[in-house]
């Protein structure tokens, strides 16, 4: 008997899925039968993008980009640190032996120091500018 409840109900619930499924908005083949044609948008070629940038810090002090540019970037130090670009969320293990390397493409006009996390200095700047 219970199992009987059990399968009416399920039932029940089918019907009612299925129903709901043909009360969602129209399929896009349905919508661009009923809409007025429309001329398509003229294709607009993107800007070309400068080339990239290579700097070297603490060298190099202030580098200055344009967005979207990629930059290649090159932290040195004379002991063991961690280089962090802490407004990209950005790090990489610097020293002696170890090369500081980071490509990047550069995010929306700002700017972002580069800091020496252990040693607690600022080592240069990335400025973002249109």
């Amino acid at each position: 008997m219970r199992g009987r409840g059990l399968l009416i109900l399920l039932a029940t619930m089918v019907v009612l899925l299925s129903g709901l499924s043909s009360l969602r908005r129209p399929s896009e083949k349905q919508t661009t039968k009923s809409s007025p044609a429309t001329p398509a948008p003229a294709a607009v070629a993107p800007k070309p993008q400068p080339g990239p940038v290579t700097a070297k810090l603490p060298a190099d002090g202030k580098t200055v980009v344009k967005p979207g540019q990629t930059l290649n970037l090159q932290i040195s130090s004379a002991s063991p640190d961690i280089a962090l670009i802490s407004g990209l969320g950005l790090k990489v293990s610097v020293g002696p032996d170890v090369a500081g390397d980071l490509v990047l493409v550069a995010p929306s006009a700002g700017s972002y120091p580069v800091t020496l996390q252990i040693s607690k200095r600022t080592v240069g700047e990335i400025v973002v500018s249109d």
